[in-house]
């Protein structure tokens, strides 16, 4: 990336843009395969590709949506946790992920545009839904649909939330070694292209256009993957959000731990009752988002 970008920007920045779009490819863990061949298989179709889904239990319906890279079976262990409270529970593998087919773009690439209608289509062959819970981009790709007129679940528990993507883009490319102009004719170009600005996918801009659901929203302090400055920022944009955060878990532990699992289950099925938390100051924390060691989701 750092030759392309001195010698030929052009391949530079085709280089930026496969590697934004493409998410990595994740093997499901033991217990994430067991929880999935207990579910009831569900399909359905998303601009003609096949889009695979599984559901559990019964009751009120609470969609899953798993983040960048991810899979159904990510959200295993909240899912049981509300099983067990009487909910029914349907979890899919975004379009480009898991065992469904590829998106429009093919060869492995997606946009959160592409998985927002995703959620929005099977979260219709779902039925009504209580609620929602999604992890990372699952996050961003809701409040997309929501910004896009979705109605959207009674209440969300969002969990490392990528709330910030216009921010991200800097960072990433200095992560892989673009040069600025590369950067910046790669956010130019994407912004053509979806015929959307960069801050339309930040989750913090959507109290401008609705009112979320009520939400909680939980981060990790020490998430290397999605600094904990995204959920502090929509934690404070969004009337009513609740907020709890952890330290030790990361970016993806937090899905499995006992207590985090509970305070999420509670939330959704109506029972908890967690203290709103508000940053004295967003821009302070908006700072660490900068960070150069870090990384993004595309």
């Amino acid at each position: 990336m750092r030759l392309l970008s001195r010698v030929a920007p052009p391949l530079a920045v085709d280089l930026f843009q496969r590697t934004w779009f493409t998410p990595p490819r994740v093997r499901p863990r033991g217990d994430a395969l067991r929880w999935l061949a207990r579910g009831e298989p569900m399909a359905f179709r998303v601009h003609g590709h096949a889009v695979r889904a599984w559901s559990w239990g019964k009751g009120p319906t609470v969609l899953l949506v798993h983040g960048w890279g991810g899979h159904a079976g990510h959200l295993h262990a909240i899912g049981q946790a509300l099983c067990e409270r009487g909910l029914r529970v349907v979890a899919y593998d975004a379009p480009a992920h898991g065992q469904s087919g590829p998106s429009r773009l093919g060869a492995r690439r997606v946009t959160l545009v592409e998985i927002a209608d995703a959620l929005r289509i099977v979260a219709a062959g779902a039925g009504p839904l209580h609620g929602l819970v999604a992890h990372s981009g699952g996050c961003t790709a809701a409040a997309l649909a929501l910004r896009g007129g979705w109605t959207g679940p009674r209440r969300m528990a969002l969990v490392a939330p990528f709330a910030l993507p216009s921010q991200a883009v800097a960072p990433f490319g200095r992560a892989i070694g673009a040069s600025d102009a590369v950067t910046a004719r790669f956010s130019a170009r994407v912004q053509a292209w979806l015929g959307r600005p960069w801050t339309e996918f930040d989750m913090t801009g959507l109290p401008a256009s609705r009112t979320p659901p009520p939400s909680l929203v939980v981060h990790d302090a020490g998430d290397r993957e999605v600094p904990a400055a995204h959920g502090r920022a929509l934690a404070g944009a969004w009337p009513g959000a609740r907020w709890l955060e952890t330290a030790g878990l990361g970016h993806r532990r937090l899905l499995r731990d006992p207590a985090v699992v509970a305070r999420v289950a509670d939330f959704i099925a109506g029972g908890d009752r967690p203290r709103r938390w508000r940053p004295s100051d967003a821009r302070d924390e908006l700072d660490r988002l900068f960070d150069p060691h870090g990384s993004t989701p595309g």
